[in-house]
């Protein structure tokens, strides 16, 4: 694949270490697509730039703590990071670790000394499946919750997650359990706000569920290959396509908080709504047509990533690369915990 997703120099003490208090204050680059202007707000006052026909969408998928540091079950007993990333039968997970070499190597990893897991086969080099030896699901899953921590970026503290953490790394709209990475956008909206903006505009709030992958954790290029963002599950209501097409048409706005959003809508409308969860491959590039989605509220993204590719295909290379280096020059704050724009 030849794309070149957009780089930029983003030094290190941009980069987010914690959010603002309130989330609202975060900074909000607002970008208008129409005239290329940029200007600068906070998310406190998007209200202003909503309009009473507009939908908001956002990503009720919920964060598990499913960062671990085991020990292999080995005479050496070396510790070991590992993130869990789906459960694919009973009691059986997907997972990734570092370093593989050496978990590959052992035929059990330790959780402490109330949960084991033996490795099984696994189909692909980067990957490992795990078969946790409990009782049932529910004591795996009840243990999994008890011990691991949040699975924060490595840019964020070397993705050390305390207990501050369980609350930071968690959007106010998550429900469904299933995410290895938060939808970060939505990091930026409070319950305080989300009234207020039903308050003073008065348009609907939805929500879909995509459960976010392990794009954050691994490299982009593979063998000097652009690596496409990998498969995840999304579930979108039949129904809720057809509502936002309906509301599209009376000249409403479809407003996705993430690209997270923006993946399970469009995925949905080319695949078909489901209630089940439902994976998507797709891949957002320059050059994709947007069917559902009219605007956008993201944060900004670290260089060279799929992410970028997604923005672009919004704003074109020249208006993202004006959009990221405004923001640099203005201190704002970057990716995860960072600040965000709003893009019309």
């Amino acid at each position: 694949m030849s794309l070149e997703p957009f780089s930029y120099h983003l030094p290190d003490e941009r980069i987010a270490q914690r959010p603002v208090y309130p989330p609202e204050s975060a900074k909000m680059l607002v970008v208008n697509r129409r005239d290329g202007s940029i200007h600068h707000e906070s998310f406190s006052v998007i209200s202003q730039f909503l309009r009473p026909s507009d939908r908001l969408v956002f990503n009720d998928t919920r964060v598990m703590p499913a960062r671990f540091y085991p020990r292999l079950d080995t005479p050496e007993g070396h510790q070991v990071e590992l993130v869990l990333l789906r459960e694919v039968a009973d009691n059986e997970w997907i997972a990734i670790g570092y370093p593989m070499r050496r978990i590959r190597a052992a035929s059990a990893l330790l959780f402490g000394d109330q949960l084991r897991a033996r490795q099984i086969s696994s189909d692909t080099p980067d990957r490992i499946r795990l078969k946790f030896e409990t009782s049932s699901r529910e004591e795996t899953f009840r243990l999994i919750v008890s011990l691991g921590t949040m699975p924060i970026p490595p840019y964020i503290r070397n993705g050390r997650a305390d207990d501050q953490d369980k609350i930071d790394y968690q959007s106010i709209f998550a429900e469904h359990v299933g995410s290895v990475a938060a939808p970060t956008a939505s990091l930026h909206f409070s319950t305080a706000l989300i009234e207020n903006i039903r308050a003073s505009v008065g348009c609907q709030i939805d929500t879909v569920t995509l459960h976010v992958g392990a794009a954050s954790f691994q490299p982009i290029f593979v063998n000097g290959e652009l690596r496409p963002p990998g498969t995840e599950l999304f579930n979108v209501l039949p129904s809720l396509i057809e509502s936002l097409q309906a509301s599209r048409s009376a000249g409403g706005r479809v407003i996705a908080i993430g690209t997270t959003v923006i993946r399970a809508l469009e995925s949905a409308a080319r695949q078909g709504s489901s209630s089940h969860d439902t994976e998507t491959s797709l891949f957002i590039s320059p050059g994709f047509q947007f069917s559902v989605v009219d605007a956008v509220v993201t944060n900004f993204h670290q260089p060279s990533t799929t992410h970028l590719l997604l923005v672009e295909s919004l704003l074109g290379k020249d208006l993202l690369c004006r959009s990221y280096e405004t923001a640099l020059a203005n201190e704002y704050r970057f990716l995860s915990y960072g600040d965000g724009m709003l893009i019309l």
